[in-house]
């Protein structure tokens, strides 16, 4: 089972992305998505992790980022994953819908998305919609959030969304309750 490290809104803060790829690369962490805002950041964490794949995309504070979009599908273990930042859909007032319907467009079984920094996580219409919220100025909490998803054989397995309480203490994050008794 691989997993993926899944973080968004890091603001030019890559503190706590290093301190979690420090505790979950021993867990079969081998690649990270960035949803945005600062798109520089994931270059950083690649030069910092060169064995960890790194896929991003550029947010609303990444404009004219390395040419790169704000929004691409990816395959990764072939997992059909779409990947946004999300200011160009409602999702800073909590609408997902017109995420769904691109992600339903590019036949993508998750769709991730930050801008919010709040964490959101909810299946609909078989296609998960995950916003691990930041990483670095969480809006829904004092604690900084992040996501982990578990892939194998081309199904996502398991999605977690996490808190970071302290330097070493994290904790579910309240969506991924809400998501798991679903």
């Amino acid at each position: 089972m691989m997993k993926v490290l899944v973080i968004s809104d890091t603001h030019r803060n890559i503190r706590n992305v290093i301190d979690i790829l420090k505790r979950v690369q021993g867990m079969g962490v081998m690649a990270l998505i960035h949803c945005g805002d600062h798109r520089d950041d994931a270059a950083n964490i690649k030069k910092l992790y060169p064995g960890i794949e790194v896929y991003a995309v550029c947010g609303n504070c990444d404009s004219g980022s390395y040419g790169e979009a704000s929004a691409k599908i990816i395959s990764i273990e072939g997992a059909s994953i779409f990947i946004t930042h999300g200011h160009r859909y409602g999702i800073k007032w909590g609408d997902y819908s017109d995420l769904l319907i691109d992600a339903e467009a590019h036949e993508a079984q998750i769709a991730i998305c930050g801008h919010s920094h709040s964490a959101y996580l909810e299946k609909k219409q078989g296609i998960i919609l995950l916003n691990p919220g930041s990483i670095s100025e969480p809006r829904d909490s004092m604690y900084p959030s992040y996501a982990v998803l578990d892939i194998e054989k081309g199904l996502i397995k398991n999605v977690s969304v996490m808190q970071i309480l302290d330097g070493a203490r994290v904790c579910t994050h309240p969506a991924s309750n809400i998501y798991k008794k679903k």
